[in-house]
């Protein structure tokens, strides 16, 4: 899978607040004069933008009003982005795994998709004090006046659970 997109523009096009440090010498030459292209690693780092955006409520360049202020803080390497905390942690790295100001150090698409925010850790085995919620059941069961629909549900439940109580 290649990491870059093949768009010749004539002109530099997109929303400030969302655009990768690398979009603004997209289609410029670099020292080499090899013409820099941008690929999937910008389209992270909007993916990033607007992660920031759904969890603050605004960009992480919003305090800077004009274009050239932006411009300047988005083109500085040195520039460290603030993220106030959050209450998951996983939420909280990919964004800035997404925000990663070298290109090179972003993360790439399979590597956001394993990720633990998307796809969290699965418990290989339950833990020994989970099985005490059958007998929480059951005893909620018994103060409902030994229900039978709540009996099956738990019996059910405990089978499930693996639990011998």
């Amino acid at each position: 899978m290649s990491d870059t997109t093949n768009i010749q523009r004539d002109a530099q096009v997109g929303t400030l607040s969302y655009m990768s440090p690398e979009a603004f010498m997209c289609n410029e030459s670099d020292a080499n004069g090899n013409v820099i292209k941008c690929g999937r690693p910008s389209d992270i780092w909007s993916l990033g933008c607007i992660l920031y955006q759904m969890v603050y409520g605004r960009t992480p360049f919003s305090e800077y009003k004009t274009f050239w202020a932006k411009f300047k803080v988005i083109t500085n390497p040195n520039h460290e982005i603030k993220y106030a905390p959050v209450s998951n942690p996983w939420l909280l790295d990919i964004m800035k795994k997404c925000l990663a100001w070298d290109r090179n150090q972003r993360w790439r698409i399979p590597q956001l998709l394993e990720h633990p925010f998307l796809v969290p850790p699965i418990p290989h085995q339950i833990s020994p004090l989970e099985g005490q919620n059958c007998k929480a059941i059951q005893l909620i069961v018994e103060s409902c006046g030994n229900n039978q629909k709540a009996s099956t549900l738990c019996s059910e439940l405990q089978q499930l659970l693996g639990d011998p109580t």
